[in-house]
């Protein structure tokens, strides 16, 4: 490779500005919210690299050879940390730690210090270890959409196979030694690749956790904090997505509307830590009774709606008993109910919907006349509507 024409002293300051500035944004991004701790380690392998450039340059010669190359396999394992973490897994310190063992007990026989080609050549192979752990997490970062990572994972897999090339080289066709940073060939050309490696890497990490983070607010607006279960808004639309999927394919949908038995006197006996803790045992004993395809939601207050796709009433029903049953068997108490137990009240409503005849408002209506049914006829039991 043709070195590029342009003073390495230069190029050394560049490449130090560039990544010092990259890294500092990413610092001010996890400044901002330190919940980030992926823009933390992506912003501290920058600011390693940096300082293994100024330290190959202004270090005596074998000290800034041990300084650059330490730095640089802790840089490129902070790397890899950042996108470890993204993944939402912890790093593994015996990852970073042993390729730097590794290099350290190199450094300490003769013949490898004497030879250039030799650091460099088993320095990059040191580098790569990290460089392949990095691209691995970010090929298996689901969350991330394809306009960021598969560019990424081009642009980082390009690198990784021209720092492969270049180890290969320096090992299977030596050259003289050579002493200092500016009388290195292609070193600067090396310098461009730290600065692309790094560039990519806190772009992207930014753009993937500003990613992340919406999708974990979009995904929380539509869920209770309280119970854990989809909220009023998650469960008006997936009961519009389940209508008109259903009455495409001509299947049966049917709703449960439960209603947790006098809860107001609950609470003011028990008080409202009570309450919500009752709340959450409620949604347990819900989500219990249900195939994972339903949909659990709290409706409000005391109240949960169940939504059961392609269910027929039939077993719409036994699905409501094995609720009524389940909140029945946990007994919690409630000195105000009979049994001195809580209790709920189902009403259910099932029918096929049919495009023109038919809403989601339709089916909501008639669970509700039917929970209210129940409650009427003495709580602690199951009505039902069909709708035909």
């Amino acid at each position: 490779m043709i070195p590029l024409n342009l003073d390495p002293q230069t190029l050394l300051m560049a490449m130090v500005f560039v990544t010092l500035l990259t890294a500092g944004g990413s610092l001010l991004v996890w400044l901002q919210d330190r919940q980030q701790i992926e823009v933390f380690w992506i912003a501290a392998s920058g600011v390693l690299m940096s300082l293994a450039m100024i330290g190959r340059a202004t270090l005596p010669l074998l000290a800034g050879v041990a300084f650059t190359n330490f730095a640089l396999l802790f840089s490129f394992g902070f790397f890899w940390t950042a996108f470890r973490y993204l993944r939402g897994f912890q790093p593994q310190s015996i990852v970073i730690i042993t390729p730097i063992l590794i290099w350290l007990g190199l450094y300490f026989i003769p013949e490898f210090r004497a030879s250039l080609d030799l650091r460099v050549g088993l320095s990059l192979l040191l580098l790569l270890i990290p460089m392949s752990l990095t691209l691995h997490e970010l090929w298996l970062t689901p969350q991330g959409s394809a306009v960021i990572r598969w560019p990424v994972l081009v642009i980082l897999g390009l690198q990784l196979i021209i720092m492969l090339q270049r180890a290969v080289r320096s090992l299977v066709w030596p050259r003289i030694s050579y002493a200092s940073f500016e009388a290195v060939p292609g070193f600067d050309i090396l310098i461009i690749d730290l600065t692309v490696i790094m560039l990519v890497g806190n772009f992207s990490m930014i753009a993937l956790v500003k990613e992340k983070t919406v999708r974990w607010h979009h995904a929380n607006a539509r869920f209770d904090f309280l119970t854990n279960v989809g909220n009023r808004l998650h469960f008006e639309e997936c009961l519009h997505r389940y209508f008109h999927r259903a009455s495409k394919a001509n299947q049966p949908l049917s709703l449960i509307m439960i209603d947790a038995d006098t809860f107001k006197e609950y609470n003011d006996l028990y008080g409202h830590p009570a309450g919500d803790r009752c709340l959450q045992k409620l949604a347990s004993a819900l989500e219990a009774s249900c195939r994972p395809t339903d949909i659990v939601g709290r409706y409000g207050g005391e109240e949960f709606a169940v939504l059961l796709p392609n269910t027929d009433m039939k077993s719409a029903l036994t699905v409501a008993e094995r609720m009524l049953r389940q909140v029945r068997d946990m007994r919690i108490p409630h000195a105000n109910r009979p049994g001195g137990i809580m209790t709920i009240s189902l009403g259910v409503a099932s029918f096929v919907p049919e495009p023109g005849k038919k809403a989601p408002i339709d089916l909501v209506e008639a669970a509700d006349r039917a929970l209210y049914s129940a409650k009427e006829e003495g709580r602690n039991r199951i009505c039902g509507i069909y709708l035909s």
